[in-house]
C-alpha cells in the first residue's frame, strides 16, 4: 500500500484483528451496508479498531486494514463477509461522515525490524508458543496441529500475537507494540505467565501454597 495519509472507512468492534489474520463479519447495520458496499466497489480496504470502553467506545488510534475477499448477501440486505488483515495504521484525525460511520485519516505503520532480531529471543517464543497451543488444545479438546511454525522474526512474532488467547486490551498492546523485538519480548513474558496458569489448570504442576488458587479458577 501506498506511504502517506489515506481516508479509510472504519468498523469499531470488540476485536483486535493482526495482519494476516482472517475475520468473518456479519454486516447488518444500514451505515455500515453503505461501506461496505463502497469498500467492495472500490476494492477498498477499511480499518478494523478496538473500541476503547475507557474513552466512551471511541476507536484506539492503532488497528489494522482489511480487505474483503468474500462476500454473501442476504435476503434482507445484510451481508456476511470474510475479510483478512493486511496492514497495521495509525489514525491522525477521526470524524463522522455523511452516511454516518466513521472515517480515519490513517498512516500506514507496519512493525520496524532491528538490522538483528535476537534468535535466541525468537528461539524462546516459539518454544513456548508450542508448548503452549499443546496444552491449550488438551484443555479445550480441540485439536491444534502446528508441524511448522513461521522462520522469519516478524511472521513470527504476528503469528504468536494471533495465537495468544488474551483480554482484548493485551491484544490491543501487542498490535500497538513497534517493534518486532519488543513484541517478541512482550509475548515471552506472556506466554511465560500463560504457560504457568495453562499448566496448573491441566493439572501438570501444582501451585505454590502462597499463591491465592482462585486466581486461576476455569469459572
Amino acid at each position: 500500500m501506498k506511504a502517506g495519509i489515506m481516508d479509510l472507512p472504519l468498523f469499531p468492534l470488540n476485536v483486535v484483528l493482526f495482519p494476516g489474520q482472517t475475520l468473518p463479519l456479519r454486516v447488518f447495520e444500514p451505515r455500515y451496508r453503505i461501506m461496505i458496499q463502497r469498500c467492495i466497489e472500490q476494492s477498498q480496504p477499511f480499518g478494523v479498531v478496538l473500541v476503547d470502553e475507557d474513552d466512551n467506545n471511541s476507536p484506539h488510534t492503532i488497528g489494522t486494514a482489511a480487505r474483503i475477499t468474500q462476500v454473501e448477501r442476504l435476503p434482507d440486505g445484510r451481508m456476511n463477509i470474510l475479510t483478512v488483515g493486511v496492514e497495521r495504521f495509525i489514525l491522525q484525525n477521526v470524524y463522522e461522515g455523511e452516511d454516518k460511520y466513521l472515517i480515519g485519516n490513517a498512516v500506514f505503520y507496519p512493525f520496524t525490524e532491528e538490522t538483528q532480531t535476537s534468535a535466541e529471543l525468537a528461539h524462546s517464543v516459539m518454544t513456548r508458543l508450542r508448548k503452549y497451543l499443546t496444552l491449550l488444545s488438551n484443555l479445550s479438546d480441540v485439536k491444534l496441529k502446528f508441524d511448522q511454525f513461521p522462520g522469519d522474526s516478524t511472521a513470527l512474532a504476528i503469528f504468536a500475537a494471533i495465537a495468544l488467547q488474551l483480554p482484548l486490551p493485551q491484544k490491543q498492546l501487542l498490535l500497538a507494540t513497534e517493534s518486532v523485538s519488543d513484541l517478541l519480548h512482550e509475548e515471552a513474558e506472556m506466554l511465560k505467565t500463560e504457560l504457568l496458569a495453562l499448566q496448573i489448570m491441566n493439572g501438570s504442576i501444582r501451585p505454590p501454597a502462597e499463591i491465592d488458587q482462585s486466581i486461576f479458577s476455569l469459572n
